[in-house]
């Protein structure tokens, strides 16, 4: 088997640090024997891995430019090299630049990512952007995006050589998220009113990439016109108050409701008629992903690799972003046929088969990895 060290800023709530678990999860299916790699202890995904028995390493950091970086380099060299780890896969700038360096300084192989389109200051400070840009990138053996988008954005923004950038999409679980014809226990655990006529779902960070206001603003002139809707927003972050004030002056207090953040996602979708994303940046959406494999309708921001997983009238809907009026306008058509809603969560979930499955997203890491070692 190959060893391989996924390396990532934290485990906290995020889709990366997501995807980590995921790939560890189920490394054995593709021929890796996983470690871990964070710069902080704790999170949600610790205590997963902890249960995985995944080995984990901590090698903690304020700035990579000062004794902090060269103690964590330090640290991650020293298990690189007493592990006789093969293939160093790193997600986020500072652990592409930690994992990077180390890597090379043991003659190990590395894999960089790409997992956002490079705007909305993604890539950390422009210092550690450019050094990433113009040292890293030359060093890493292959860079893979998690999009088309992603990958395109690479390339006219960094210059990387098309022979060393990739693509590969997340893959989701089809067993673990997937349609539950009765609504009802997922509701009542929820202590959600079974008599909702439609319950609209988002599930995203309370940032400002994510633009959830514009999901609220969308939801209540669709509520004006159909009462018995209902909103869920799960997620937590530094606009969770903000957000509850503009709920509180849309006077939806009884039909928006604040789940907080929440790693049991797969409990929380079949509660759920239809899907949303409202975000300003998208690389490429696991909540997408599992809400379609989970049978639900999206609506979703024609931005980034969305366009990439939602089918325009076939799986849901692409809205522009920043425009709750259209986006208001297409959940009100979901709203008032629920016959639409069903044929679209159908071709959801059969897409999502076809396309976005990990089996798939497996099967081509585990030849990237085969790939990387051969040069």
């Amino acid at each position: 088997m190959i060893s391989v060290l996924y390396l990532v800023d934290n485990l906290g709530p995020g889709g990366s640090q997501r995807y980590v678990a995921e790939l560890a999860r189920h490394a054995a299916s593709f021929g890796v024997r996983p470690h871990v790699c964070s710069a902080r202890e704790g999170g949600v995904f610790h205590e997963e891995l902890l249960r995985e028995k995944t080995p984990l390493l901590f090698a903690p950091f304020r700035k990579l430019y000062g004794p902090d970086g060269l103690r964590a380099f330090a640290t991650l060299v020293g298990y690189i090299r007493s592990h006789r780890i093969d293939v160093v896969h790193t997600f986020q700038t500072n652990a592409n630049i930690l994992g990077t360096m180390a890597a090379r300084f043991t003659g190990r192989r590395v894999i960089t990512t790409r997992r956002d389109l490079g705007d909305f200051g993604m890539r950390g400070s422009p210092r550690l952007a450019a050094f990433e840009t113009h040292v890293v990138n030359r060093l890493a053996d292959r860079i893979v995006a998690n999009s088309r988008a992603a990958m395109d954005a690479a390339q006219k923004n960094e210059g990387i050589p098309p022979e060393k950038l990739g693509c590969i999409y997340n893959g989701i679980d089809c067993g673990r998220f997937r349609p539950e014809s009765d609504k009802g226990p997922w509701r009542r655990a929820l202590k959600v009113p079974l008599t909702s006529s439609c319950v609209f779902g988002i599930v995203a960070g309370h940032r400002p990439v994510k633009s959830v206001d514009t999901a609220i603003r969308a939801f209540a002139r669709v509520h004006s016109r159909h009462p018995g809707t209902l909103l869920l927003l799960v997620g937590g972050g530094p606009e969770r108050n903000t957000l509850e004030g503009l709920v509180r002056g849309l006077h939806l207090e009884a039909s928006a409701l604040f789940l907080g953040a929440r790693e049991d996602v797969e409990n929380l979708l079949p509660a759920f008629d239809v899907f949303l994303n409202s975000s300003r940046s998208e690389s490429f959406s696991n909540a997408i992903l599992e809400a379609m494999a989970v049978g639900l309708p999206v609506v979703a921001t024609r931005v980034g690799g969305n366009p990439e997983s939602v089918s325009q009238d076939l799986t849901g809907f692409l809205v522009p972003a920043n425009d709750p009026v259209a986006m208001g306008e297409a959940m009100e058509r979901l709203a008032a046929d629920p016959s639409l809603r069903e044929r679209m969560g159908q071709a959801g979930r059969d897409r999502v088969q076809a396309l976005f499955s990990k089996e798939r997203s497996f099967s081509e890491l585990e030849r990237l990895y085969a790939s990387v070692l051969r040069l």
